[in-house]
């Protein structure tokens, strides 16, 4: 595995002026914000800073590796819960965090996974979660496999919300659930009676009852091993 975090930045004398590695790394979360990752290249960011191409690779050895960069700046954005917290509203806290961050910046939540994030605000966030969890008497195996379980369900549900409202559907009319339920009144009645129940259909709702599953669960799970 490689990571811009391994290397060290190149020294200052001999850098193309009015140019900075953090200057670059904002351009580059303007351009993602705005665009996705799509429409981001090293050229397109070069003219958005009005610098040749070639002058961004003093600062940024490759795309990745701004990726990368631009990643751990989201993480940066985590209110991380206080010294002596609590470790359910502390984990719950950071969850709704997560989904927030998603929302906002969702080219983020779909690039987790398929770049690094060694960066040091995730290995803050991801010891923010870990500590008090470890301060509560989880042993470090069963903090760090709570932390992994509850957060990949809030980026599955968060992923699934950012492609929603991606594909402009979030402006769009609801569907019309009386025709889907002619479709399958006969066949399906258990699916036809789900659409008549509009607790089902409030995203607050399915988040929050996921949540409560998966925190409930991991208390279960780790009473049991005791």
């Amino acid at each position: 595995m490689d990571s811009v975090w391994f290397g060290k930045p190149r020294p200052s004398s001999g850098q193309p002026l009015g140019l900075s590695r953090e200057a670059i790394v904002r351009k580059a979360l303007e351009l993602l914000d705005e665009h996705g990752m799509q429409k981001l290249s090293m050229r397109n960011l070069a003219a958005q800073l009005g610098a040749a191409p070639m002058s961004l690779y003093w600062h940024v050895p490759t795309k990745d590796a701004l990726i990368e960069l631009c990643l751990d700046e989201i993480y940066g954005e985590f209110d991380l819960p206080a010294p002596g917290a609590e470790w359910e509203p502390a984990l719950r806290g950071m969850m709704h965090t997560l989904r927030r961050l998603a929302q906002k910046h969702p080219w983020w939540v779909r690039a987790i996974g398929e770049h690094t994030t060694i960066g040091p605000n995730a290995v803050a966030m991801s010891d923010a979660m870990l500590e008090p969890m470890r301060a509560a008497g989880l042993t470090m195996a069963e903090a760090a496999l709570s932390a992994s379980t509850v957060s990949s369900f809030v980026m599955g549900f968060a992923i699934a919300e950012v492609n929603f409202a991606g594909a402009g559907k979030m402006d769009q009319p609801p569907p019309d659930l009386g025709k889907i339920a002619d479709l399958y009144r006969d066949k399906h009645p258990r699916y036809v009676e789900m659409l008549d129940d509009p607790a089902v259909w409030s995203l607050e709702g399915q988040f929050e009852f996921g949540l409560d599953c998966v925190i409930d669960g991991i208390k279960a799970r780790v009473a049991a091993l005791r």
